[in-house]
Protein backbone atom coordinates (compact mmCIF):
# COMPACT_ATOMS: atom_id res chain seq x y z
CA UNK A 1 0.00 0.00 0.00
CA UNK A 2 1.59 3.18 -1.01
CA UNK A 3 1.67 6.35 1.07
CA UNK A 4 1.44 9.88 0.44
CA UNK A 5 4.81 9.94 1.26
CA UNK A 6 6.41 7.51 -1.12
CA UNK A 7 3.78 8.62 -4.16
CA UNK A 8 3.13 12.48 -3.89
CA UNK A 9 0.61 13.35 -6.22
CA UNK A 10 2.48 15.97 -9.06
CA UNK A 11 -1.06 16.92 -10.38
CA UNK A 12 -0.07 15.97 -14.23
CA UNK A 13 -1.85 17.81 -17.05
CA UNK A 14 -3.42 15.07 -18.67
CA UNK A 15 -4.68 15.62 -22.67
CA UNK A 16 -8.30 15.21 -21.94
CA UNK A 17 -7.76 18.28 -19.12
CA UNK A 18 -5.94 20.38 -21.39
CA UNK A 19 -8.92 20.31 -24.27
CA UNK A 20 -11.08 20.62 -22.18
CA UNK A 21 -9.90 23.67 -20.78
CA UNK A 22 -8.80 24.97 -24.21
CA UNK A 23 -12.03 24.29 -25.36
CA UNK A 24 -13.79 26.26 -22.27
CA UNK A 25 -11.63 29.13 -22.87
CA UNK A 26 -12.74 29.41 -26.86
CA UNK A 27 -16.11 29.22 -25.58
CA UNK A 28 -15.68 32.27 -23.54
CA UNK A 29 -13.44 34.49 -25.73
CA UNK A 30 -16.00 33.51 -28.65
CA UNK A 31 -18.73 36.42 -27.91
CA UNK A 32 -15.47 38.99 -27.98
CA UNK A 33 -14.50 37.20 -31.19
CA UNK A 34 -17.43 37.50 -33.26
CA UNK A 35 -18.09 41.28 -31.83
CA UNK A 36 -14.68 42.49 -33.20
CA UNK A 37 -14.81 39.70 -36.43
CA UNK A 38 -18.37 40.01 -37.13
CA UNK A 39 -17.71 38.80 -40.80
CA UNK A 40 -15.80 35.68 -39.59
CA UNK A 41 -18.79 34.81 -36.85
CA UNK A 42 -19.04 31.15 -38.74
CA UNK A 43 -15.88 30.40 -38.61
CA UNK A 44 -15.50 31.12 -34.79
CA UNK A 45 -18.21 29.48 -34.45
CA UNK A 46 -17.35 26.14 -36.35
CA UNK A 47 -13.99 26.44 -34.30
CA UNK A 48 -15.48 26.25 -31.33
CA UNK A 49 -18.13 23.41 -31.64
CA UNK A 50 -14.70 21.65 -33.55
CA UNK A 51 -12.73 22.26 -30.16
CA UNK A 52 -15.78 20.73 -28.10
CA UNK A 53 -16.12 17.84 -30.33
CA UNK A 54 -12.48 16.80 -29.95
CA UNK A 55 -12.48 17.13 -26.13
CA UNK A 56 -15.77 14.96 -26.55
CA UNK A 57 -13.37 12.73 -28.81
CA UNK A 58 -9.85 12.20 -26.85
CA UNK A 59 -9.73 9.27 -24.52
CA UNK A 60 -8.91 9.86 -21.04
CA UNK A 61 -5.62 8.57 -21.03
CA UNK A 62 -2.42 8.93 -18.75
CA UNK A 63 -1.26 7.70 -15.29
CA UNK A 64 -4.21 9.67 -13.18
CA UNK A 65 -7.28 8.42 -14.87
CA UNK A 66 -9.59 6.76 -12.91
CA UNK A 67 -9.48 3.19 -12.21
CA UNK A 68 -10.90 0.78 -9.55
CA UNK A 69 -7.48 -0.42 -7.71
CA UNK A 70 -6.68 3.22 -7.25
CA UNK A 71 -5.14 3.98 -3.81
CA UNK A 72 -6.61 7.84 -3.81
CA UNK A 73 -10.04 7.24 -2.95
CA UNK A 74 -11.25 9.94 -5.15
CA UNK A 75 -9.61 8.29 -8.27
CA UNK A 76 -11.66 5.58 -8.24
CA UNK A 77 -14.66 4.96 -11.00
CA UNK A 78 -18.40 6.17 -9.67
CA UNK A 79 -20.54 3.20 -8.45
CA UNK A 80 -23.80 3.65 -10.23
Amino acid sequence: MSTSESTPYTGGHELKSLVINLASFLLIVLPFGIYFYLEHAQTLIAVVAGSFALAFVVPPVGWMRPHPYSDMPGNRPKQS
